[in-house]
């Protein structure tokens, strides 16, 4: 007993004490960089639409559009602990979907070879949260990039480090602001991130990841309805390539209703910038639910139709994608329509196919 004793008094000198969230320094995310964005007048920082839209939209649209899903934070800092604190808009929270994609901020690190690996999560603890992304770093000087909440917005975010860390803008000009133009998706709830564990695994952030270059995710959960507003909303985006991926929002009388204008009002906006249309993603339970498959496959029929009519009247920028090339199997979606981060992957490597170089 008195040896046992002995060694443990021996060792506890050696012992390092894990770095508390409170014990960090927090800068203002508002003075590193942030991503993802597509417009500069949006009527708080980190929400997604243009403050001009709120009058001219429907009240849904803009309610989703303060959550803060694909937008990310970039900086470098030479920490051995990284954390954050965020105020949350809602605290909102679904059954489906884990809180650490709702409301949670995960952390991704820049390689020597220009490879984002993810490193951590900053799990969510109520409205005013604050927890550690990782610890026992080497504190040498590296670029990371932290993804914001996908089904919630946040009022203010900060980045944690050790007292005596050195943190700023990024050194790295790979996935800046600016530093290319951007692709542009405009979908459904799947598109937001709905379900994704952590918010860096909906499909646009992982895209953004593998070409190093901001994807702006205006996805709308239950409302992609190609509203008049957001065709020319979506067309003030310089964007190197568009991507219309709003079918599951949508019924076949709505595409007859909006579709034409909305896709024609974005094609002669940007005719030398590729634009995406894609099919409805594949129900799993379509494969007993009769009336969603039919649904489904009327809804693809038209879209194909329109695509077809479209090209013959000129419109030679819009591309069409099927679905077979983005539902991967049945055991990829929470619930037979939104996606676990393995659909996601599949969604992305689908998508990188067809997306222009």
């Amino acid at each position: 007993m008195k040896k046992t004793l002995t060694l443990i008094l021996a060792l506890l000198p050696l012992v390092t004490f894990a770095q508390k969230a409170t014990e960090l320094k927090y800068v203002d995310a508002k003075e590193l960089m942030v991503i993802n964005q597509g417009f500069d007048n949006t009527e708080d920082f980190y929400t997604r639409l243009p403050a001009d839209m709120k009058d001219v939209t429907r009240k849904e649209v803009w309610d989703l559009g303060l959550n803060s899903a694909g937008l990310a934070v970039r900086f470098s800092t030479d920490s051995k602990c990284i954390g954050a604190q965020w105020t949350l808009l809602n605290n909102f929270g679904m059954n489906h979907m884990a809180k650490t994609g709702v409301c949670g901020i995960d952390l991704y690190i820049l390689t020597e070879e220009n490879q984002w690996v993810f490193i951590g999560t900053a799990q969510p603890n109520g409205k005013e949260s604050r927890n550690v992304f990782l610890r026992n770093m080497e504190g040498k000087m590296h670029d990371y990039m932290a993804y914001l909440p996908l089904y919630d917005g946040v009022t203010k975010v900060e980045i944690g480090v050790d007292s005596s860390a050195v943190i700023e803008k990024p050194h790295s000009t790979i996935l800046n602001r600016g530093s290319e133009k951007p692709i542009v998706f405009y979908g459904t709830s799947i598109t937001q991130g709905g379900c994704a564990t952590r918010p860096g695994m909906v499909y646009t952030s992982i895209i953004s990841r593998a070409r190093n270059q901001e994807c702006i995710n205006l996805g709308f959960s239950g409302n992609a309805r190609m509203d008049k507003a957001l065709a020319e909303t979506l067309s003030r985006i310089d964007a190197d390539q568009y991507v219309i991926d709003c079918l599951p929002n949508c019924t076949t009388q709505i595409l007859k209703d909006s579709a034409y204008f909305f896709m024609t009002y974005l094609a002669k906006e940007h005719p030398d910038v590729p634009i995406f249309m894609v099919e409805n993603v594949d129900y799993k339970y379509g494969f007993a639910d009769l009336k969603t498959k039919g649904d489904t496959i009327e809804k693809n029929a038209y879209w194909k139709e329109l695509y077809r009519k479209l090209r013959k009247e000129g419109y030679k920028n819009l591309i069409y994608i099927p679905e077979k090339d983005l539902s991967g199997d049945s055991e990829c979606t929470v619930d037979g329509a939104h996606r676990t981060d393995l659909g996601f992957m599949v969604m992305a490597k689908g998508f990188m196919k067809y997306l222009k170089k």
